[in-house]
């Protein structure tokens, strides 16, 4: 089978399946409902994360993105990006239990909170060291009640090294809204724009004897439809994305172009599932989108703009909330406007495990594949990650926090694999009605060997102080 034929395949599948669930839901009648519905997951799933579980409200009303209730939601570790290694936590954004803002008891207007951390960081790179302030300002807005549920969030982490210029190490503002249409339908809508400036020999930066690092500018926007049909939900979700690289200089004034790293992004994604059970469910789902780069990457000599497309199939389980399973095997396709980079092929796996056997303690652990446009001097690469997280709350006033990572990128032309990993341990100490102290250690490590350093480690160990109304 050519390439166009597998690429038409992907699409008939996706189209077929969903007109099928649809069809055949009209016969089943209302069958049994479960806590767990079958909703959109992977890289533009909206209200879900690649490899990672999607939580939602445990009522009738089936939409597709969720905005947490309970202190501890159930939710995974944040992430890794896919196109290079993560980048320190230099700009490291408030703990989960000092976010949550004090309600105003104002059931029409919505609930308004605001706040500022402050914290002081000791980061060892290699045989480096240097010391940060922080100050990282928060405000939010929460309403909910009626057939729509709104959230607005923004925040931004301000960093003063001690010898360097103070830098925006972070800014992030985000909405997501969600509208019930009936009782087994809805509408979600979820939008993200964010800046990050890593430190100049941070663990994202690949060159060397920077002075700053490029400023990343991030935008998202996406829309998901869901609809059940007695044990059938069929989901549907485009998006649209658009990232903007700046340039780096170096200790000596040269000026590094990033421009060919931009890139807009767009695509849509079909999701079917049906409950066997009112515990587990099986889905089927195929995902088609398109890259397309500002520029040609001078390393690889071609654009990577292209067009990419997945089908996979999985199982779901949900034990009551408690113990929440999720696996997935497909296949993903990669092809290129140019005939100077090859077109790709291989296989994709996801599973997901959340377990809360309290109210107070979780555990959740992911494991995802994506096919990427790939870095360096080579094309498409197949990215690996795993993550790990467990949070508890021991009592009124202490809450653990505890995490691990890692990401494997291996080019499909059998360059020399990158790796990353990372960890992270802290503690949230509640002083007060508003008043939070959080104490941090994290390890990072990058090994990239197109890198200009190839290794490259880095300790860090912050805490401070949170006010939160």
């Amino acid at each position: 089978m050519d390439f166009s034929a597998r690429k038409l395949l992907v699409l008939l599948l996706a189209g077929t399946g969903a007109l099928t669930g649809a069809s055949m839901a009209l016969g089943q009648g209302d069958g049994s409902g479960t806590d767990n519905p079958d909703l959109l997951r992977g890289s533009l799933g909206v209200g879900c994360q690649p490899g990672t579980l999607c939580q939602f409200p445990a009522t009738d009303l089936v939409v597709p993105v969720a905005l947490p209730a309970e202190p501890l939601p159930l939710i995974a570790p944040p992430p890794v990006t896919t196109e290079a290694p993560p980048a320190a936590p230099a700009a490291e954004p408030m703990p989960a239990a000092m976010t949550a803002p004090v309600s105003t008891d104002t059931a029409d207007w919505g609930e308004l909170g605001y706040g500022v951390a402050l914290r002081g960081a000791y980061v060892r790179s290699g045989a480096t060291e240097r010391f940060e302030m922080l100050a990282i300002p928060s405000v939010s807005y929460s309403r909910s009640g009626g057939r729509t549920d709104l959230a607005l969030d923004a925040s931004a982490t301000l960093v003063a090294p001690q010898s360097d210029d103070p830098r925006v190490g972070a800014t992030n503002v985000s909405t997501d809204i969600v509208h019930r249409l009936s009782p087994s339908a809805g509408l979600a809508f979820n939008a993200d724009l964010s800046l990050s400036q890593d430190a100049p020999d941070g663990l994202s930066t690949e060159e060397a004897d920077l002075a700053s690092a490029p400023v990343i500018v991030s935008g998202t926007a996406g829309l998901g439809y869901t609809h059940r049909f007695g044990n059938f939900t069929v989901t549907g979700a485009g998006e649209i994305a658009r990232d903007w690289v700046g340039e780096a200089v170096q200790i000596g004034g040269t000026v590094i172009d990033n421009s060919h790293e931009a890139s807009t992004r767009y695509g849509g994604e079909l999701r079917v599932g049906y409950e066997l059970t009112p515990v587990v469910g099986i889905f089927g789902q195929g995902r088609a989108g398109r890259t397309e780069f500002d520029g040609i990457d001078p390393d690889l000599g071609a654009s990577r703009s292209g067009d990419d497309f997945e089908l996979r199939g999985g199982i779901s389980a949900n034990w009551s909330d408690v113990l929440i399973l999720e696996a997935s095997v497909g296949s993903g396709w990669r092809t290129f406007d140019t005939d100077a980079v090859p077109q790709a092929q291989t296989w994709v796996y996801g599973a997901s495990i959340g377990y809360r056997p309290t109210t107070t303690t979780e555990f959740t652990a992911s494991f995802d594949t994506e096919l990427t446009p790939g870095q360096g001097g080579s094309g498409a690469s197949a990215t690996y990650e795993v993550g790990l997280d467990a949070r508890h709350r021991a009592n009124s006033w202490l809450a653990l926090r505890a995490s691990a990572g890692a990401q494997w990128v291996v080019p499909e032309d059998g360059s020399a694999t990158s790796r990353s990993y990372s960890a992270g341990l802290g503690a949230d100490f509640t002083l007060g009605q508003h008043t939070t102290a959080t104490l941090d250690y994290d390890y990072g490590l990058r090994e990239d060997p197109a890198a200009a350093v190839a290794s490259r480690d880095e300790h860090r160990i912050s805490g401070g102080v949170s006010l939160q109304y």
